[in-house]
């Protein structure tokens, strides 16, 4: 970065991935630290996934209201207190559904004492068909959590409602198209709605546009955090249609963004967007993935297949972003992962430099000592950079500490104040020191 890119302010975007309400705690340790650097203030776009996006909205929703960070950070402490899971249980939907199932359930084995028993079998073929088939209308378990995310964090809040800067960009999955569909406050949508593929496309193509101002914040969220299989997709009402005829040519249905993307850094990365930033911190709270032995069944098998096809995308993406963005996006980017251990991190940005995959503009701005480089001296480069961070004065987590951190579910039920201070401890010794690695000219822009 020089120094006429620097006097101009470059754009910084923080990206919050998913992760459910272990990532909604976990996005606090790093806006923590990064506020108490003075840097979260300088935030341009925030870039939000699933338990992200549920961070990342209620802290602008509040900023917003002019709220400080520490009245934030209490408040949003307190709602990770509540669950939603636990709400969706006591819903009227809910009971009304299992005393169905009980009720059909004992009429079957009531059957089964008379001579009516042969009208069991056709109760229970209407019973899997009516699950199998009408699913999401018997159990719109999404539109139940929108009501208590509502609730709980966003108060019937509009996009409208959002500051105008920091930009937000809340991201979820179309399955209609395969691309990212994105809420913010002056903008919704898919870029396949709005460009055509090619020359041949362009001849006869209308875009297709949304209203954001009035769609609410609780459901963009639900949107972002849908997690496939279980919960019912989102669909975009007719409303939201700056034509109200494009509804029956498109018609998006909405996952979790994390099928897409989970730490939420393409849009920050990706030229030519409105989210692009130059400096981009990423808050991570993926796992290292446990191994499991088996699965007993169907459901268990699909949870499990589905925690392999995220963890196959965040790897895409990190790989991506760290060991390419040498050459394809040139961004200084940090970052901050659950599943990673602060002594690896110098060790890592050592290894990192004699690859050549640290930035020039990076490596340049820790001032490294030539004698160290000519010949590489991984040791002393190693105490060099240990320093010049204030390595040694970070905070330290006990190795308690961190299993209680990474044994959090990703799920949304109500967290104990032992894991959200675990969490938050973890990602603000990672964010200091990951920041301070790489992306050094953050310091002089504070």
């Amino acid at each position: 970065m020089n120094s006429e890119e620097i006097n101009q302010k470059p754009k910084i975007g923080l990206a919050l991935s998913g992760g459910g309400y272990r990532a909604a705690a976990f996005h606090l340790g790093t806006m923590r630290k990064l506020n108490q650097l003075g840097a979260l203030d300088k935030i341009d776009v925030y870039s939000t996934v699933s338990g992200g996006s549920i961070t990342g909205a209620d802290y602008l929703l509040q900023l917003h209201e002019n709220k400080d960070y520490e009245t934030f950070e209490n408040n949003h402490i307190k709602k990770l207190k509540q669950s939603v899971i636990g709400s969706v249980l006591k819903s009227t939907t809910f009971l009304f559904i299992l005393v169905g199932v009980l009720c059909c359930i004992g009429l079957i084995i009531y059957l089964q004492f008379t001579s009516f028993y042969w009208i069991s079998i056709p109760v229970l073929i209407a019973g899997v068909w009516l699950i199998v088939s009408k699913q999401f209308r018997i159990f719109p378990v999404s539109d139940i959590i929108e009501t208590i995310y509502n609730r709980i964090f966003f108060m019937g809040k509009k996009l409208s409602d959002l500051p105008d800067k920091p930009l937000i960009a809340i991201n979820s999955t179309n399955l209609e198209t395969g691309r990212q569909f994105t809420f913010s406050k002056k903008w919704m949508g898919d870029s396949t709605y709005e460009y055509p593929e090619n020359a041949s496309a362009a001849l006869n193509f209308k875009p297709v546009k949304f209203k954001s101002e009035k769609f609410p914040v609780a459901r963009s969220v639900m949107a972002s955090s849908c997690v496939p299989f279980a919960f019912t997709p989102v669909k975009v009402a007719t409303e939201y249609f700056e034509n109200p005829d494009d509804a029956k040519k498109v018609k998006p249905v909405l996952v979790d963004g994390g099928v897409f993307d989970n730490q939420g850094v393409h849009k920050l990365t990706h030229k030519g967007n409105e989210y692009e930033c130059k400096m981009v911190i990423v808050s991570d709270a993926g796992n290292k993935m446990p191994f499991e032995h088996s699965k007993g069944n169907l459901i268990t098998l699909l949870y499990r297949v589905c925690d392999l096809f995220m963890n196959r995308i965040k790897k895409f993406e990190m790989t991506d972003n760290i060991y390419h963005n040498v050459v394809l996006y040139k961004k200084e980017l940090a970052y901050v992962s659950l599943g990673w251990d602060l002594e690896e991190c110098i060790p890592g940005f050592v290894t990192n430099l004699r690859k050549g995959l640290v930035l020039p503009e990076v490596f340049e701005a820790h001032n490294i000592p030539m004698e160290y480089l000519e010949p590489f001296n991984d040791e002393k480069i190693r105490k060099y950079l240990e320093e010049k961070t204030g390595y040694n004065n970070i905070l330290r987590m006990t190795e308690q500490e961190k299993k209680i951190a990474r044994d959090v579910g990703t799920n949304l039920t109500a967290l104990p104040v032992e894991q959200i201070n675990a969490l938050i401890k973890h990602a603000e010794t990672m964010t200091e020191l990951q920041v301070k690695l790489y992306c050094p000219h953050l310091q002089v822009l504070i």
